[in-house]
């Protein structure tokens, strides 16, 4: 009977490579897929993989005083302005005085859209600090 999910246990001391199963190639779903993001979570350790269908991608790290309604839709409205996917987001994290949030995403020519993507995050209001980080194939960590 087929499962939801597969596991495996790697040896990753021996061995640092992780071989993918061959379902994840055969899968309808992923047949437009361009490549994968990998997000490494350093504190915890995990590592998620997940696959793409446009060929760029890129993270962004902001710091802000509060979540506001003009944060989330200065957020939504890049999101939709630019055909960004999101892949993955942290959600918004608490530390000391300061509101954190990353977000990774995909996109199709995504270097034509950085000027306007990093200038409408220097923009948001109550931003202390931003990163924006073009990922692109072949870049090792």
């Amino acid at each position: 009977m087929a499962g939801l999910t597969k596991g495996m246990i790697a040896d990753v001391h021996r061995k640092r490579e992780i071989k993918l199963p061959e379902d994840f190639f055969q899968n309808e779903a992923l047949k437009d897929m361009k490549a994968a993001m990998v997000i490494f979570f350093e504190r915890s350790g995990e590592i998620r993989l997940i696959p793409m269908m446009k060929e760029g991608g890129a993270r962004v790290r902001l710091e802000v005083e509060k979540v506001n309604p003009a944060l989330m839709q200065t957020m939504t409205q890049l999101f939709k302005h630019h055909d960004l996917k999101v892949l993955f987001t942290t959600g918004f994290c608490f530390e000391e005085n300061r509101c954190i949030y990353e977000v990774y995403f995909s996109a199709d020519n995504i270097r034509t859209k950085e000027p306007d993507i990093r200038r409408t995050i220097n923009n948001i209001p109550g931003l202390y600090e931003s990163e924006f980080e073009i990922l692109e194939i072949g870049q090792e960590w």
